[in-house]
């Protein structure tokens, strides 16, 4: 039944006409809470309430002394006004958070509800604080920390925090997904339980450092995860709280396993930048020595004519064979070393594969055997490519199928085969190919290639072998070097196909047998050439005193006049005494103290106006001079052909005279 509306007391606390409580003790205590108080009946009304109540109500005194509960306060969840009424009553307590339905702001407070038990009713009391500054605050930190863990989770870096005994209180994304776990397997654990024992110790890696001496650490360190090598630098440093008291210690890691792959590939590049400036002294000096056992053997040949000694004619041939095949293993060291490539070529494939051959088996062991294997049909077509990339082609193919040959015992087989009719589809660059190829076939008996690696072997700097091992380059210069001549490749696999080891066929099309440039050397022919500058005078300049001997017998032969020196001093010092009667100059280029470029920029310089004929052992040379005027005339590679140098002496000569 509803209550006749009470008389209000002119007391600052107002109550209920049948309240037992004495306004004049309990006044001064409610209405110096800050809270909202209300006092309810059995039934719900209000008893009594403190003031805070009427300064945020738009209700009258009269209004609040027959509400209700209900009247007044409206639950922000989905709990009923009932419930929390029975449950006081129930059990003593409730609390939830609500709005004041009478309020003009939205304002939310936390209602704690007690149980009043007393002689004659049973009623209770409602205590409401005002939370909504509160809440704003939780939620304007809640919006900061998400904000900060957006900041932490878009750095490249991996961040954590732990506390000084290794228990991890936060982690950004990359941290988790760098090692495969969720922020719940990491958030409450420490690093041991994490990590193995290896990484564990690395991660807490000085932290006793930072705990005594509070200040960051660095450190830097390469291990694996997940059968992975790793690299990783890392960054610790303590935090503090506004009394300087630490808190946790904060990591931030970076993976420099690209940087330090990187610095590895610069380090392997200065290197063979070294090599490659060896490899060119080198050559120099090995072209010299060649030089001069191919020009006493070509004068031998010469002067051999007049006894018609076919036999003595052949062995000769046999010794210039020699000469230049060991000249072009010089040039191919070269390239090797410096990454030179030469034009393409219309060439039969057997010599290049054969010579291949031959340069691999001082690397086979000799536990694998290495079979070069050539169908009949393949003799009469060709291929067109660098000779040089060819041979590099094989090699690489080779050596990977050595490396893939477990216990150095198996066997390598090299084929090559002419197929008139071919479709298939490129492991590389996975477009469809059809027609004419020879085939260039490498198998092995290896372990052969895992599926889920077959798509990126010719992925640059991709390997699969052990650290030092293997650039990763072989296969993806494979890759250029067969699409650059208009071919494809296939691979197979006994993991793929059920077969032994792993096969890599190379397609290269078939062209014409026009404009064949020669692999072989073929048999020296002397040729008759009338000379038309008789008792002209040449002056030969060369460090080397078997260069100058034997140009001095080839030119003498050929009827010229001969003046030679070895030094290159010298030489210039009579040339600028004698030139009036010299005719030609023939000059070295690596000299000691005068260089052959110098001396003819010398001679230009002094408007002498003279052909020069430089000469090197070092081919890579005339490639940096070939766009700029040094007053030479001609350049040739040492060893030089005697019927080439002859010809320029001649066309020279008609130039000048």
């Amino acid at each position: 039944m509803k209550k006749t509306s009470p008389t209000l007391s002119s007391n600052t606390a107002r109550h209920h006409q049948n309240s037992t409580l004495p306004a004049n003790e309990v006044d001064a205590i409610i209405n110096s809470i800050p809270d909202i108080i209300v006092r309810f009946d059995y039934d719900g009304y209000v008893l009594w309430w403190n003031t805070n109540l009427e300064e945020v109500v738009t209700y009258s005194q009269e209004q609040l002394n027959i509400s209700s509960f209900s009247d007044l306060f409206k639950p922000c969840d989905d709990k009923l006004i009932s419930s929390v009424i029975n449950e006081v009553f129930s059990q003593g307590y409730s609390e939830v958070d609500a709005y004041l339905s009478s309020s003009n702001n939205n304002k939310r407070y936390n209602l704690k509800c007690t149980l009043i038990d007393n002689d004659s009713n049973k009623e209770f009391l409602v205590v409401a604080r005002d939370i909504h500054e509160r809440l704003q605050m939780s939620e304007a930190l809640k919006k900061s920390q998400q904000q900060l863990q957006k900041l932490v989770d878009s750095l490249p870096f991996l961040v954590f925090l732990t506390t000084d005994d290794n228990e991890y209180i936060m982690a950004n994304k990359k941290f988790c997904q760098f090692i495969g776990l969720s922020k719940d397997e990491i958030i409450g654990f420490k690093t041991k339980d994490v990590f193995t024992d290896e990484i564990a110790e690395y991660f807490t890696r000085d932290n006793e450092k930072i705990l005594s001496e509070r200040s960051l650490v660095h450190y830097e360190s390469a291990f694996k995860i997940n059968n992975n090598n790793i690299s990783l630098s890392v960054d610790k440093f303590p935090l503090f709280d506004d009394e300087n008291k630490l808190y946790a210690i904060c990591g931030v890691v970076e993976d420099v396993t690209a940087q330090y792959q990187l610095q590895k590939k610069l380090q392997q590049t200065q290197k063979m930048e070294a090599i490659g400036q060896l490899t060119g002294g080198i050559a120099h000096d090995f072209n010299n020595v060649l030089a001069s056992i191919m020009g006493y053997t070509n004068l031998t040949k010469r002067r051999s004519l007049q006894y018609k000694d076919e036999t003595i004619v052949s062995y000769l041939n046999q010794i210039t064979r020699a000469g230049e095949r060991a000249r072009d293993l010089v040039q191919q060291l070269l390239a090797f070393s410096r990454g030179d490539v030469g034009g393409l070529k219309v060439l039969d494939p057997v010599p290049l594969a054969n010579e291949a051959i031959k340069m691999l088996t001082s690397v086979i062991p000799s536990s694998i055997s290495l079979n070069l294997k050539i169908r009949d049909n393949n003799l009469k077509y060709y291929i067109e490519v660098d000779p040089v990339q060819f041979n590099q082609s094989i090699m690489n193919l080779v050596i990977n199928a050595k490396d893939a040959i477990e216990d150095n015992t198996g066997t390598i087989d090299v084929s090559l085969e002419y197929l008139p009719h071919v479709k298939g589809i490129c492991d590389s660059c996975h477009s469809t190919f059809s027609g004419q190829f020879i085939r260039l076939s490498v198998s092995d008996s290896g372990v052969g290639i895992d599926s889920n690696i077959l798509g990126r072997i010719f992925d640059p700097f991709f390997t699969t072998k052990e650290v030092g091992k293997g650039s990763g380059m072989g296969l993806s210069m494979l890759h250029g070097i067969v699409h650059g001549s208009g071919g494809h490749i296939v691979v197979k696999s006994k993991k793929l196909h059920s077969l032994k080891g792993s096969i890599i066929q190379v397609y290269l099309p078939e062209v014409k047998s026009q404009n064949i440039a020669e692999t072989s050397v073929a048999a020296y022919a002397i040729k008759e050439v009338k000379n038309h500058h008789v008792g002209k005078t040449i002056l030969v300049i060369d460090d080397e005193p078997l260069i100058t001997q034997y140009l001095n017998e080839l030119l003498v032969d050929e009827s010229y006049k001969v003046i030679s020196f070895n030094d290159p001093v010298q030489g210039l010092n009579y040339f600028k005494e004698n030139n009036s009667n010299l005719n030609i100059v023939i000059t070295d280029q690596t000299m000691p103290g005068l260089t052959g470029l110098e001396l003819s920029k010398s001679l230009l310089q002094s408007g002498f106006d003279i052909p020069v004929i430089l000469c090197s052992g070092y081919s890579d040379f005339a490639n940096d001079t070939t766009d700029i005027n040094h007053g030479v005339d001609v350049f040739l590679d040492k060893p030089f052909n005697d019927d080439l140098l002859l010809q320029n002496i001649t066309k020279l000569l008609d130039k000048y005279h």
